[in-house]
């Protein structure tokens, strides 16, 4: 009896504390947006370019204005630096004339005067009037008001056609721009949305084609794409149509240097690398010589003899003996040590001390004076003979006598 009444109060007592969790909490649904993955966080229009693939329409991303799209596409121009070349807003008033479509946002109307001089368009500034006083939260609307923030009615005029079949109001979500936008001239609106305080965005026949301005750029992006009618407007003010081909240009971006130089100019750049790595190759250093060195081999008795006669037929006796007399030097000048410091005398001395020749004879021999034929030969002979006992000898310390 006694455990009975220990259970029966034990669930009174959750009883009691589950009512009291339901009096005192609330349960309400919280909105968690999903952080965006892949090409969605990258690319701020992914939405609004899935939507045209939806629709049926070829969709093309440029990183420049080099090339513009094929006649009767459509060109929607965001990247503030499209002008980089002065020759590029000729060209896009061409193409447009010539049946082009191009969407712009207004501050790329605004900040670019090669657009204002052919586009029958003005734009007038307005003050955004103050938004009112928000609402009271009610419990649980939280999600609600943070849904509908920024939201606000887009409007189609009566004198132009809708659309879209008994529409002609759209429920927008983005921030209003500060521009306000009129035809000029006898220029007739082809659409236009617009607020009480003007029309925020237009379209104009230019040529055969025509041009798009709208307030906001906003209206593009990934957070506000899919609130309210947002998509409505967006595929009414891209002219979205099963087949048509849209080219994107949001920025003005190239390549790095590099990689477009390699893109550009690879057969240019092997050529160089290899006519490079062959310099190199050749003022390298080697590891020995490209071919055997050939073995010092004498010369013939009769090559000496033609040398020697072509040698006096071009220089005459006298230079014949000086060079004799000059590698007679060089020699003493490897094989007999002071050499170099001493006189002739003392030479003439040296080298008959070291070759056992007569001193006298050696030294009338060496001397400059004019000589017969026969005592040219004679003196040669002399000389010969004393370079080749000096180099037989090869006596590298004979000292000259004091």
């Amino acid at each position: 009896m006694k455990d009975n009444l220990v259970r029966i109060l034990i669930a009174l007592l959750l009883l009691a504390a589950g009512a009291w969790l339901v009096s005192a909490t609330e349960w309400a649904d919280t909105a968690n947006p999903t952080p965006a993955r892949g090409e969605a966080a990258t690319n701020q229009f992914y939405l609004a370019q899935k939507l045209l693939r939806e629709l049926g329409a070829k969709v093309v991303k440029r990183q420049a204005l080099d090339h513009l799209p094929p006649k009767e596409a459509r060109l929607v121009l965001l990247s503030q630096r499209w002008d980089l070349f002065p020759d590029r807003a000729g060209r896009l008033r061409e193409w447009v004339e010539q049946g082009g479509h191009l969407v712009i946002p207004d501050y790329i109307f605004d900040e670019h005067k090669s657009l204002k001089d052919w586009l029958p368009i003005k734009a007038n500034y307005y003050a955004i009037p103050k938004p009112g006083p928000k609402p009271a939260q009610a419990p649980g609307s939280r999600a609600a008001l943070l849904k509908d923030e920024n939201c606000r009615s887009l409007t189609e005029p009566e004198s132009l056609p809708a659309s879209y079949d008994g529409v002609r109001s759209f429920r927008v979500c983005f921030e209003p721009g500060r521009r306000q936008f009129t035809p000029i001239g006898k220029t007739q609106a082809l659409w236009s949305v617009q607020s009480p305080a003007g029309i925020e965005m237009l379209r104009v026949p230019v040529g055969r084609g025509t041009v798009t301005v709208i307030n906001y750029v906003g209206a593009l992006n990934n957070f506000n794409l899919l609130r309210a009618d947002n998509p409505l407007l967006v595929a009414t003010a891209l002219q979205a149509r099963s087949g048509a081909e849209f080219w994107f240009v949001v920025e003005e971006a190239r390549e790095p240097f590099l990689r477009w130089l390699w893109h550009n100019g690879q057969a240019a750049i092997l050529l160089g690398l290899l006519a490079l790595a062959f310099a190199l190759w050749r003022a390298g250093v080697r590891f020995g010589p490209l071919i055997a060195s050939a073995g010092t081999q004498r010369r013939s008795m009769a090559e000496q003899v033609r040398g020697t006669a072509e040698f006096l037929h071009i220089h005459g006796g006298d230079a014949l003996h000086a060079a004799q007399v000059r590698a007679l030097d060089e020699s003493a000048q490897r094989h007999l040590h002071r050499h170099a410091i001493g006189d002739a005398e003392r030479l003439t001395a040296a080298i008959a001390q070291a070759t056992g020749l007569d001193a006298r004879a050696l030294s009338e021999a060496m001397a400059l004076r004019k000589r017969g034929p026969g005592a040219l030969a004679a003196d040669l002979e002399l000389l010969e003979t004393a370079l080749r006992r000096l180099d037989a000898n090869a006596i590298p310390h004979a000292s000259t006598s004091h």
